[in-house]
């Protein structure tokens, strides 16, 4: 037996879509007519071309800077992601419930922010530490 709190839950989360599909129209692409393509080339190679490994873009060692300020990969990450989310998240949930209420629209900000940091400091630690070297130091 369905719950009729679960109908309407299930209606509401659905209203968004429609609403956004009623608006923009749903997308179609134009009937194209079909081109022949050539057929294609074969050519034989006799020998394999084999490059040797040592060419190409020299590799170093990505090393941190002792003499900054914080050096941490996982700190900066997760102090960047938490500003970079908690600044977009809040302006997105003040923006959002501006047309409700305006008084509103602090409170949402203030939720918004909160939530926005801890999601930006949890992707701002993964990638401090699974790409350390996209993550800069804090130099002096």
């Amino acid at each position: 037996m369905v719950r009729r709190t679960f109908v309407n839950k299930l209606v509401a989360a659905a209203m968004p879509l429609a609403v956004a599909v009623t608006v923009a129209g749903v997308a179609a692409a134009e009937p194209v007519q079909v081109a022949q393509a050539p057929a294609p080339v074969v050519l034989l190679v006799a020998e394999p071309v084999v490059a040797p490994v040592a060419a190409g873009i020299p590799l170093e060692v990505i090393a941190t800077n002792p003499d900054a300020v914080n050096h941490d990969p996982l700190a900066n990450g997760a102090a960047g992601g938490a500003l970079a989310g908690a600044a977009g998240s809040g302006v997105l949930a003040g923006v959002a419930c501006l047309p409700a209420f305006i008084v509103g629209a602090i409170p949402c900000a203030i939720s918004g922010a909160l939530s926005g940091a801890l999601w930006g400091a949890v992707i701002g630690l993964l990638v401090g530490a699974l790409a350390p070297e996209m993550v800069p130091q804090v130099l002096p």
